[in-house]
């Protein structure tokens, strides 16, 4: 029997009863009205459903992941029965708090076949302050951030940019891709699979003033997804970082990804599922003929604010100001 089996929803649950018990006597002792969990871990919620049940007070459940059809849900080896008591507490918290937040389209579209409470989209976001200025390299550079795990590893991006080296000297003088963050053993073997090691620049773990550094420097940012259906509604917050950073994203991921409408919307990149081979190569060609031109490759990204973390705050106050 797997781990996932003896704790449900995950191994936090042992919080939720002296939780409840302190959080009980704090919310009344202090006169609070609103309570808003977040998860996961789900056991957070759990907090939030027993306060509900036992104290005149609003409740604001928010997910930051979805909670069944996450990816790694299947990997938990749950009994048949686990995955009922699951979904049971899963339909249990949507139906009593009185307001779910979201952080995609998708869970807000998965999560409303289960309840009719409202329903509010609030994304992962950016800080306008902590962007510094920073040139751009003289280089064609791609530029990943972030830990490069193995389930995500873009064959399909490694044959564009070995075709591309091959077919044209150019690309091949000046390309590099940079990789910033930890790179899993398989994507390095696959890329020397595909005979590229000596345009890959691997950087390791920086601080994250050194990964803005990178950002901001790249002629192109990369985001790459797992290719499944269960990682559609997921949204990596670095995402909203490229966009405050202004250059443009090639992003690659499971076809009906929540991310290509905000590019698409933003004007701060392409998106492409894997089997977009040739259009992949094509854009990243247009990009790097710009590039050679001496144009900036710079976006005039829009609605780009929407995601701010100062907008994305204000639509919070908004909602516990409607639940209040």
């Amino acid at each position: 029997m797997g781990a996932g089996n003896l704790f449900i929803p995950d191994a936090r649950k042992a919080w939720v009863k002296p939780s409840v018990s302190y959080l009980k006597e704090y919310l009344k002792n202090n006169a609070i009205d609103v309570v808003i969990t977040t998860g996961p871990p789900h056991s957070m919620h759990l907090i939030g459903l027993d306060l509900k049940k036992q104290l005149p007070v609003k409740w604001i459940a928010d997910f930051r992941d979805p909670w069944t059809t996450i990816a790694y849900h299947k990997s938990l080896k749950l009994s048949k029965r686990s995955q009922q008591k699951h979904k049971d507490l899963e339909k249990q918290v949507l139906n009593t708090a009185d307001y779910i937040l979201v952080t995609s389209p998708r869970t807000k579209t998965e999560f409303k076949e289960l309840t009719n409470q409202p329903i509010e989209v609030i994304t992962n976001g950016f800080d306008i302050e902590k962007m510094p200025k920073q040139p751009v390299d003289s280089t064609f550079t791609i530029a990943h951030i972030g830990s490069f795990l193995s389930e995500r590893n873009p064959e399909i991006l490694w044959q564009v940019l070995l075709e591309l080296i091959t077919e044209n000297q150019a690309f091949k003088k000046h390309f590099i891709l940079n990789l910033v963050g930890a790179v899993s053993e398989e994507v390095l073997n696959s890329i020397s699979q595909y005979q590229l090691e000596n345009y890959i620049s691997i950087k390791g773990y920086v601080s994250h003033k050194e990964a803005l550094k990178y950002q901001l420097s790249a002629q192109l940012l990369l985001l790459v997804e797992i290719d499944s259906p269960h990682t559609r509604a997921i949204i990596p917050g670095k995402l909203f970082e490229y966009l405050a950073a202004k250059r443009p994203v090639l992003a690659i991921g499971p076809e009906g990804s929540d991310v290509a409408p905000i590019l698409k919307t933003t004007e701060a990149g392409h998106f492409f599922n894997y089997s977009e081979k040739d259009a992949l190569k094509k854009i990243l060609l247009n990009y790097f003929n710009t590039y050679l031109k001496g144009e900036s490759l710079e976006v005039r990204s829009k609605h780009v604010e929407q995601y701010s973390r100062r907008a994305l705050s204000k639509t919070l106050a908004k909602v516990i100001e409607v639940v209040s």
